[in-house]
């Protein structure tokens, strides 16, 4: 599936915006194959690209999509695991106008993520009450209990 033709008059924003169009769509194509690895990469591809678009749509004034397209970037980082980038991002988005029930859905992913956030936080801090690392004076890890 090759990447879609650009026409020379076509502004560096539409460019992105199809960029980004064309990223989501490959990775979902991708999972339907079940290519694990390469969604992956094609969701962390999208993601980036859709922040630079939300943030070019800031610079043109276009806050209210500029806001859509930090939740799809947020929505890819929370396919990705990545749940306090989405989160960061989320609440971004809601510092723009959004129609009521959008802004609901917004909330509920931040709902979502925080969760997700949390669990991880209570995750790692279980893995470092188990055991520490602490240098030796041979420059190699000991671990203590």
């Amino acid at each position: 599936m090759g990447r879609p033709k650009v026409k020379p008059s076509e502004s560096a924003l539409d460019k992105m915006l199809g960029e980004a169009s064309w990223l989501l769509s490959h990775a979902e194509a991708l999972a339907d194959y079940g290519r694990k690895e390469e969604v992956l990469g094609e969701l962390q591809r999208a993601a980036k690209c859709e922040e630079q678009v939300a943030c070019w749509l800031d610079a043109a004034k276009r806050e209210k999509e500029a806001g859509v397209h930090r939740v799809s970037a947020a929505s890819c980082y929370e396919q990705l695991g990545e749940y306090a980038r989405a989160v960061t991002l989320l609440r971004a988005a809601l510092s723009a106008p959004l129609p009521d029930d959008y802004q609901r859905g917004v909330e509920q992913q931040i709902t979502r993520c925080l969760a997700q956030a949390h669990k991880e936080l209570r995750r790692a801090s279980s893995r470092t009450r188990c055991k520490s690392v602490e240098p030796d004076l041979s420059g190699q890890a000991a671990a203590t209990s």
